[in-house]
């Protein structure tokens, strides 16, 4: 793998990680050894960055050092991506944070690319909803998360401004009308079953939804009335888009370099051969135009190769049937 590939692998890398404003660990899951940590958990966490890289997630997360083996080797396997955790900051304070997780390949080894969410507003705004319904709006417009309640009908009794916005609405254009004159019939027919599944079981579910090229974690949580029933749901959802797209864009990337790697010794090989014919053939010879031609297409390969090698995002076209990659607006190879 050459030298200017892994460079253009390492500007990606710090555009996508280093400068997003969620909260990212780069972490290995053998040892629980924090391996890189960007600007935002610097500034969450109250560690410095040397602090941090080298340190034991077990320092940061109330769980055992057992109990979070045991997770981060199912999130490296796969069957796990999204937890709840309690998070110690420097200073001490205790933060409930979600987590989205999943393994990536760093520096050739395996390890684990978490973004991380600081839920304490919303953990205390749960345990408000069931407690004291009069404090609602307060609550829901003091979380980043987009916020609805709602009837097991579907009838929405209050949201936040960006729960509206969602739907290019306002709170005042949506409260009191039902969810089924803003979802499609099968969005709304599975929000139905969703909710009598809250209902019957009293616990909440988490389910992940795509909204005008968006991805949304959603989660319904059950409101109890004075019988212990529920009567009414809250949804808090949030945007994980950025997520979503980074893990594409990392998967592009370590692809792109494998092709370019396996193709670019046989191109070399292919096009100097066919130099050499071209010479050892008169001017008026009629296969210098098929040699011409193979050439031409020798190059477009060589073209593609180094496009290949400036990936920096996933963007996708139209295709026949569906979506496919598009290796032209993902490239910063012009």
């Amino acid at each position: 793998m050459s030298s200017e590939y892994i460079k253009k692998k390492q500007t990606t890398y710090k555009s996508l990680f280093e400068n997003s404003i969620s909260i990212m660990l780069i972490i290995n899951p053998d040892n629980g050894l924090i391996l890189d940590a960007n600007k935002a958990a610097i500034q969450f966490y109250g560690y410095t960055k040397d602090e941090l890289i080298g340190m034991k997630m077990s320092t940061i997360n109330t769980l055992s050092q057992a109990q979070l083996k045991k997770q981060m080797q199912r999130t490296k396997l796969k069957k796990d991506n999204y937890y709840n955790f309690k998070h110690q900051l420097k200073d001490g304070q205790i933060r409930d944070v979600e987590v989205y997780s999943g393994p990536i390949d760093f520096d050739n080894q395996k390890v684990l690319y978490s973004i991380i969410h600081d839920i304490s507003e919303k953990k205390e705004a749960q345990k408000t909803l069931k407690q004291r319904e009069s404090t609602i709006r307060a609550m829901i417009n003091a979380t980043k998360s987009l916020v609805y309640m709602f009837d097991i009908k579907g009838n929405i009794i209050n949201l936040n401004t960006p729960g509206a916005l969602l739907f290019d609405k306002s709170p005042q254009e949506m409260i009191g009308k039902n969810f089924k004159f803003f979802f499609g019939e099968n969005d709304f027919s599975r929000l139905r079953l969703l909710v009598n599944e809250v209902v019957e079981t009293h616990e909440p579910i988490n389910y992940q939804k795509d909204r005008n090229k968006r991805y949304y974690d959603v989660q319904l949580y059950p409101v109890f009335n004075a019988k212990n029933q529920v009567d009414r749901i809250c949804a808090f959802v949030n945007d994980v888009t950025d997520l979503k797209m980074s893990e594409k864009v990392m998967t592009a990337v370590e692809t792109a370099g494998g092709i370019c790697h396996e193709m670019n010794q046989p191109l070399q090989v292919i096009l100097g051969n066919l130099e050499i014919l071209k010479l050892n053939l008169d001017d008026d010879d009629p296969n210098i135009k098929i040699i011409n031609t193979l050439l031409s297409q020798t190059e477009k390969l060589g073209s593609i190769t180094k496009k290949l090698t400036n990936i920096t995002r996933y963007q996708t076209k139209a295709y026949i049937k569906g979506t496919i990659f598009d290796i032209d607006n993902s490239s910063q190879a012009w």
